[in-house]
């Protein structure tokens, strides 16, 4: 909830659309297609979650080439659409990318620690396109860097909650 990164926490409250209060921790999956706030049975909510959301037909293609080029890393993204909608500005598409940091150990979890967000430009369903975009990656320990671009729009006229296209990790 603290500094938050590549503005996530916001995607979640997007998919919240029951008015009332929310309980630490927000669990979200797929930009929020599926979201739970509180005090829950974790493993057995969140692995369900992680199970639905493996069962979904993916709504793009996408590969992601990376290049290291002294501070900076370089990301570039080549994306087809089939999600049956244009993606553009109209439905908020974006590609967003977050970096993150592996344990020290194996008890530990990753974190995110810089993040980005990029407009996708208008790509007719069935079309492929391209984008290429900067991190500045400066003390960074980029042994134990991670990376995740996922590709997210609000599919179906919805106003609130975003759903994940395709995601693309690599180190």
């Amino acid at each position: 909830m603290d500094n938050q990164i590549a503005d996530r926490v916001t995607r979640w409250f997007d998919a919240y659309a029951t008015p009332g209060d929310v309980f630490l921790p927000l669990v979200m999956v797929d930009s929020g297609n599926q979201i739970s706030s509180g005090d829950v049975e974790f493993n057995a909510v969140y692995g369900a979650m992680i199970e639905n959301s493996l069962d979904r037909e993916t709504k793009a293609g996408m590969t992601v080439r990376t290049k290291r080029v002294d501070d900076i890393l370089q990301f570039n993204v080549t994306l087809t659409n089939t999600s049956g909608e244009t993606l553009s500005a109209a439905n908020n598409a974006t590609l967003t990318t977050l970096l993150y940091r592996q344990p020290n150990n194996s008890t530990g979890v990753p974190w995110v620690v810089r993040g980005t967000t990029t407009a996708i430009q208008i790509l007719a369903d069935g079309h492929t396109g391209s984008t290429s975009f900067e991190i500045d990656i400066r003390f960074l320990d980029m042994d134990r860097i991670h990376w995740l671009v996922i590709a997210e729009a609000q599919l179906d006229g919805s106003t609130t909650a975003y759903d994940t296209l395709q995601a693309v990790t690599g180190e």
